[in-house]
């Protein structure tokens, strides 16, 4: 075959390679814009997760069961919305102040609405009795504030009497104490016999 023979004809198609590297390219920059769309959905969600939230009031210091609650025991924290814990909002910190805690409140804890007594105490039918007593008529264990107490009489001990500690009172130049007592209002006789029994003991018997 001659050498002219090779040579393409006029009129035979030309053959046109497709640019693959080219359309690899294009590909592969779709697919990052939409992982970069992708990611910054993402992100927002997260972010928006993140940040509803709702101010609600917590705790800055303990308070013990009856004292009462001041501003400075209280501080502002948030939590995620959808939380099953009960609540109160941090609007409404002014209708706190000056209640008492209805149990012990411990730092760092949000405030729930049933922690906060709205009565003062003691309510009707309550009354409160200081008992005067001695380091060895009480368990060497102290006794806090909402803790259960059988006060025992040794003279008549079919007296006894279950109480709520509302307060320990600081020991004086004996080590003797007085402890405030939460009781019904019946039992208010038989317990001032107790307060000048120097015999008269005090049993913890649980804790709140």
């Amino acid at each position: 075959m001659s050498a002219g023979s090779l040579q393409r004809s006029p009129t035979d198609p030309v053959l046109v390679t497709p640019p693959v590297r080219q359309r690899r390219s294009s590909r592969l920059l779709l697919l990052g814009v939409t992982l970069g769309v992708a990611g910054a959905l993402l992100g927002w969600f997260v972010y928006q997760q993140a940040n509803d939230r709702y101010p609600v009031i917590a705790l800055a210091r303990a308070v013990p069961f009856g004292q009462p609650i001041e501003l400075a025991d209280l501080r502002e924290a948030s939590l995620p919305r959808g939380t099953d814990l009960s609540t109160m909002p941090w609007a409404e910190v002014d209708r706190v102040i000056g209640r008492l805690a209805a149990t012990d409140l411990y730092a760092g804890q949000p405030l729930p609405p049933d922690a906060v007594r709205h009565a003062p105490i003691p309510e009707a039918g309550q009354a409160v009795i200081g008992i005067p007593v001695a380091p060895g008529q009480l368990p060497a264990t102290p006794l806090e504030p909402h803790d259960e107490v059988l006060v025992i009489r040794s003279d008549d001990a079919s007296s006894t009497v279950r109480a709520t500690v509302l307060r320990v009172g600081d020991s004086d130049t004996s080590g003797r104490r007085t402890i405030d007592l939460l009781v019904q209002e019946g039992l208010v006789t038989s317990l001032a016999h107790a307060a000048t029994d120097d015999r008269t003991l005090l049993v913890l018997v649980a804790r709140r």
